[in-house]
């Protein structure tokens, strides 16, 4: 199986992610933080890292950017697991090369499967995946935008 690096600055999501990859056969390294990620990356290659996008000090954004720039990692499958599901962000995600995005809270059989496709390493399948989730990100940014508008359309009849 495969040697996966978790990031995330909550333990109790490292360890559940941890004990859940672990249980489906991979070797699993933590960090709890981005500076920390990124000196466990530069001393060794993984198979996958798994990244949250909202931590103190270097974000998820800034770790994924940092990891795109190491020649000899930048094409290590990065998989964001972040409470944030926004729009912008997602699509920040997939530009900065992310190779797929679980919102937490998840259960542990989508986490497995979003691994092994990573795992897999089939190029025209995470290409796909890519071009599905930035569409989404459309998606749901244009959902958003007609909900904001609704809200203030109905406001301004209020105040009249």
């Amino acid at each position: 199986m495969g040697l996966i690096l978790v990031v995330d600055d909550e333990g109790d999501i490292r360890e559940l992610i941890k004990t859940t990859l672990e249980l489906a056969g991979h070797e699993v390294v933590i960090a709890s933080g981005g500076e920390e990620a990124i000196n466990k990356i530069r001393r060794r290659p993984f198979d996958a890292v798994l990244l949250d996008i909202m931590m103190p000090e270097l974000s998820g954004y800034e770790v994924l950017e940092q990891i795109r720039s190491i020649p000899s990692r930048a094409e290590t499958p990065v998989i964001v697991v972040t409470a944030k599901h926004d729009p912008a962000g997602v699509q920040r995600e997939m530009n900065f090369g992310a190779l797929d995005h679980i919102v937490k809270p998840f259960l542990p059989s989508e986490l497995e499967d979003v691994v092994e496709r990573a795992l897999a390493g089939e190029t025209e399948s995470h290409e796909e995946r890519r071009r599905i989730l930035g569409t989404d990100a459309e998606i749901y940014g244009s959902m958003q935008s007609l909900v904001d508008s609704a809200r203030e359309d109905d406001t301004q009849k209020h105040r009249r």
